[in-house]
């Protein structure tokens, strides 16, 4: 027989409950399914205690390569957002340095260039590889998204 835990539990607390008519003196027909499920709890727990600890296994999470090649101006018209708009998003935060975009070295220090992928999922909420299929409609997709901010804000202001 192979029960989980919350069963065998809620099977020990129904020979508990058994146990009360023992102590008002119905020993007899009750004995030997209480004595079966206390042998079943104590299997059980001895089960647990023998059974080694499985260790949930750790899983390396490879560092995720970014492809930091494209310039403001390429991704502005690719990702139909105006070069100020992703200044803005920079300055407060919504896009980070190492993960959204990275600042040029040499010979151009402040060339910014973005990794489309990351950038599309922050500001689309979809893949870069979706977005720039031919047919797309961004405003749709617009609509989608306020909708779904809608929708969080009214589950938030229910509590």
């Amino acid at each position: 027989m192979n029960l989980t835990n919350p069963e065998l539990e809620s099977l020990y607390d129904l020979a508990r409950d058994k146990h009360d008519d023992v102590m008002r003196g119905d020993w007899e027909a009750v004995k030997e399914e209480v004595s079966e499920l206390h042998l079943l709890m104590h299997k059980l727990l001895k089960l647990q205690e023998d059974e080694p600890k499985k260790e949930k296994p750790v899983l390396k999470v490879e560092q995720q390569k970014f492809s930091f090649k494209s310039p403001t101006t390429v991704t502005s018209k690719l990702l139909h957002i105006k070069e100020g708009d992703l200044r803005a998003l920079r300055k407060c935060g919504e896009l980070k340095r190492g993960y959204h975009y990275e600042t040029g070295m040499n010979p151009k220090p402040s060339a910014i260039f973005y990794d489309l992928e990351t950038t599309c999922r922050q500001l689309h909420d979809i893949s870069w590889e979706e977005f720039s299929k031919p047919g797309f409609d961004i405003q749709a997709n617009t609509h989608r998204k306020i909708e779904k901010a809608f929708e969080r804000a009214r589950r938030g202001a229910k509590k």
